[in-house]
C-alpha cells in the first residue's frame, strides 16, 4: 500500500519544476542566463496574469448574480419589489424610501404602508399603518 501511495506521489510532482531547474534546462541549451531569466520572469507574468483575469470573472459573475435578486411578492393585493443588494424598494410600483438597513433586516415606507424583508429568513411582512397586514415567505 506504501509502495501505491509513494508511486502516486512521484508521478503527481513530475510535472512540477523549480525556478532552478527550468534555468539549468534553459542554459544547458545554449542560451544565456539573461535570457533564461527574462523567459522565466515571463512564464510567471503570464501565470499570475490568467489567474488574476480569471479572478476577476469570477468576481464579476457573483456580483451579477447578487444584483439580480429581486423579493416580488404580492400581499392582500398590494404589490412589493425589492432590490435588496441595489437598496431599493418598491410598494405599488412607485418608489419606497430605505428607512432601516441592518444585518438582519431592510425597512421600505411608503405613505401608510411599511415592508419590512427580512434577510437571514428571507421573509417579508407588510404594515399599514403600524400593523401587520399580511405577510409571506419568499
Amino acid at each position: 500500500m506504501k509502495k501505491i501511495l509513494v508511486f502516486a506521489a512521484i508521478t503527481l510532482l513530475a510535472g512540477c519544476s523549480t525556478q532552478a531547474s527550468r534555468m539549468a534546462d534553459c542554459q544547458s541549451q545554449g542560451i544565456s542566463k539573461d535570457t533564461c531569466y527574462m523567459a522565466d520572469q515571463n512564464r510567471q507574468t503570464a501565470i499570475q496574469s490568467a489567474a488574476l483575469k480569471q479572478a476577476m470573472e469570477n468576481a464579476s459573475a457573483q456580483y451579477a448574480q447578487a444584483t439580480k435578486k429581486i423579493v416580488h411578492a404580492r400581499i392582500k393585493g398590494i404589490d412589493i419589489k425589492i432590490f435588496p443588494a441595489d437598496k431599493q424598494g418598491y410598494i405599488e410600483g412607485t418608489a419606497a424610501y430605505l428607512d432601516e438597513d441592518n444585518a438582519d433586516a431592510q425597512v421600505y415606507r411608503k405613505g401608510i404602508f411599511t415592508a419590512i424583508y427580512y434577510k437571514r429568513t428571507h421573509k417579508l411582512v407588510l404594515m399599514r399603518d403600524g400593523q401587520i397586514y399580511g405577510r409571506t415567505p419568499i
